[in-house]
């Protein structure tokens, strides 16, 4: 069984996106989480960190996260940056160089899509699958999978299936925080503070539900 992670933090955006100070010192405060031997255990040739990428490397990186994995296998993605929804409220992940039109539309190209990691998780034999999205609008990753017929998404139904795991920091209308004067955002310093301290697993469960940390505000 190996135990391998994808941590992605975008600080810096081309014009028309404001930068994320936090968002690179979030994957490394997760780094230094899953490095350490007492919490998560992970090996330092397992971890992948990519700071300010551009789409392609993380189109490409999460390709092979999820590629030629066993059953087993515990996989996990982590992104903290900014979330867009297109004109259609389809969620983006920003990347480096995630640009818009002059009237404010996103280009797509330039962002990697919830439904290309949707897609990648499909094809993974691993059953063991976690996602963290420290963005806003995260809560619509959920959207693009199977939905009722009153079209409603009911997230611990769809995604809630063997070992797979979601966790956002915001619904898909609300905002993520990140607040002036501290190192890291909100989320993903409860986050880590949650894990370190074991408050994180108060139950002492390990469920296949899906938790959902929301906050109303901004990023």
């Amino acid at each position: 069984m190996a135990k391998v992670a994808l941590l992605i933090g975008v600080s810096k955006y081309e014009p028309g996106l404001n930068p994320l100070p936090s968002a690179v010192r979030d994957v490394e405060a997760v780094c230094q989480v899953l490095l350490h031997p007492e919490m998560g255990g992970f090996a330092a040739s397992d971890v992948t960190l990519l700071k300010n990428p551009e789409r392609q490397a993380v189109e490409m990186a999460i390709k092979m996260l999820f590629s030629s994995r066993h059953r087993d296998d515990l996989l996990l993605l982590y992104f903290s940056g900014h979330g867009i929804k297109d004109d259609r409220g389809r969620l983006y992940l920003a990347t480096r160089n995630t640009s818009k039109m002059p009237q404010g539309e996103l280009i797509r190209s330039t962002s990697v899509s919830a439904n290309f990691i949707h897609d990648r998780m499909s094809e993974s034999r691993s059953r063991r699958q976690v996602v963290i999205l420290d963005s806003c609008f995260s809560g619509a990753f959920a959207e693009g999978m199977s939905a009722k017929d009153n079209g409603t998404i009911d997230i611990q139904k769809q995604l809630g299936g063997e070992g797979r795991a979601v966790l956002t920091s915001s619904t898909s209308t609300q905002y993520s925080f990140e607040q002036e004067g501290q190192d890291l955002s909100i989320y993903t310093r409860f986050l880590v503070e949650g894990i370190k301290s074991g408050e994180a697993d108060r139950d002492h469960l390990k469920s296949s539900a899906i938790p959902q940390h929301r906050f109303t505000d901004y990023r």
